[in-house]
């Protein structure tokens, strides 16, 4: 413990280069903690990133938009596309469409959607889980699988007659006779199907579609195979780029795939790159320390070689004599350590923005280079518990390492060849 003692006394010798070497050591110790605060404010953007994306995938027909009834769209997927996709990894849940028009007024139409009671009612115009408000009656329930009803949109209800107060007797009559530009007719008979409720979507096309069971549009349209659409939730956006290979491999030439890859690039380019970057300079950060301690207790051993003569001549041992190198070590990185988080912490939340243009922004894809920072909304430069730690683990990493040269000569000089230094 004398010994111990002993190093850390050591260190006010020389008050100057106590201080050039503390802050040779602080200022890499504040890259360090920036560049760490960086990337943890990337992640968690990333994260709010990911709770805000749509993690569907949107599979339809090759080349074909999947309607039914439409003049040169009218291909579906084949029928064990749906069975090849639940099998497939990371799918979390799969959603079959079919989708047929019928004429309005003029060159107008209307969207007919056949889904599985309980699935997201998506707007054709846009592929969206929509799951409109109910304006009038009642939403589908279990017991209306495959039963002669329909949920219409608002804009649709106008069109065909419909309110609010007439709901409870309300019937929409589909005729698929009927023919458009668009449209051609199919040799089916008229059916009549009860409307139990009204929504609104907030689109003006959303609002023009009348949404039934997937087995009522089959014996409908008198469609026995087959889909339009096939909305594949992936279980997470790290997912949804496998998921998409894994479908085209699977279903081959015969489906387009539509999937939201924005954040999953996000996720898979711009946060690991950041990640990247901020380890690679962190580890610089870390090994400069290490080469200025290093060099400095070198220096030390050299400039105390007749000391150390002098403690070996009178007994001290060799262990001890380390002891009290590492001792200095240490007690040096500490003070590098706190000057780096004193300075992060009155500094770190305004240099964190030039640093991040001038160490991450050209290396990130054109999208984030000018504007990635600024999303973030700056950085935390608090300093908490995990900080702390970080500073102890490096302290005694760079003093173990810094020192090791310099404690093994201490050890190797044998007294009488000390005693001569000068």
């Amino acid at each position: 413990m004398r010994m111990m003692t002993l190093g850390v006394r050591n260190l006010l010798r020389n008050r100057l280069r106590l201080v050039v070497v503390a802050l040779l050591i602080g200022v890499p110790f504040f890259l360090l903690l920036a560049l760490q605060a960086i990337g943890a404010a990337v992640r968690a953007h990333t994260e709010v990133l990911k709770q805000g994306v749509d993690t569907s995938l949107q599979v339809r027909a090759k080349g074909s938009m999947g309607h039914v009834n439409m003049v040169g769209s009218h291909r579906l997927l084949p029928h064990d596309a749906l069975e090849k996709v639940r099998g497939i990894a990371h799918v979390a849940k799969v959603e079959p469409y079919l989708l047929g028009m019928s004429p309005t007024e003029g060159h107008n139409f209307a969207m007919h959607v056949g889904l599985h009671v309980g699935d997201a009612k998506r707007l054709e115009s846009h592929g969206e889980a929509g799951n409109p408000r109910i304006i009038a009656g009642r939403d589908f329930t279990p017991e209306d699988a495959g039963q002669d009803v329909g949920l219409i949109g608002q804009a649709y209800a106008r069109w065909a007659g419909i309110t609010p107060e007439s709901l409870a007797n309300a019937r929409l009559v589909v005729d698929l006779t009927r023919t458009h530009a668009v449209i051609f007719p199919l040799n089916r008979p008229t059916q009549a199907l009860q409307i139990i409720g009204i929504y609104a979507s907030g689109y003006v096309f959303g609002d023009m579609q009348l949404f039934i069971p997937l087995e009522t549009f089959r014996r409908l349209y008198g469609v026995e195979q087959g889909f339009s659409w096939l909305f594949v939730s992936a279980d997470s956006v790290d997912s949804v780029a496998f998921v998409d290979r894994q479908i085209r491999d699977a279903l081959g030439a015969v489906a387009d795939i539509i999937s939201p890859k924005s954040a999953a690039t996000f996720a898979s380019t711009t946060t690991r790159t950041v990640q990247r970057i901020a380890g690679t300079v962190s580890l610089f950060a870390v090994v400069l320390m290490v080469v200025v301690v290093f060099f400095v207790m070198l220096v030390t051993v050299r400039e105390r070689a007749r000391e150390i003569g002098t403690l070996k001549a009178i007994g001290a041992s060799n262990g001890g004599i380390v002891a009290q190198f590492l001792a200095e070590a240490m007690a040096l990185s500490a003070l590098g350590g706190l000057v780096g988080v004193s300075l992060f912490r009155a500094l770190g939340g305004v240099l964190s923005g030039p640093l991040f243009v001038l160490s991450i922004s050209p290396f990130l894809p054109a999208p984030y280079k000018d504007t990635l920072f600024a999303r973030l909304g700056g950085v935390n430069a608090g300093v908490g518990p995990a900080t702390v730690g970080l500073v102890l683990l490096i302290v005694v990493l760079v003093a173990a390492l810094g020192s090791g040269y310099g404690a093994w000569q201490a050890t190797r000089l044998s007294p009488v060849e000390a005693m001569k230094h000068e």
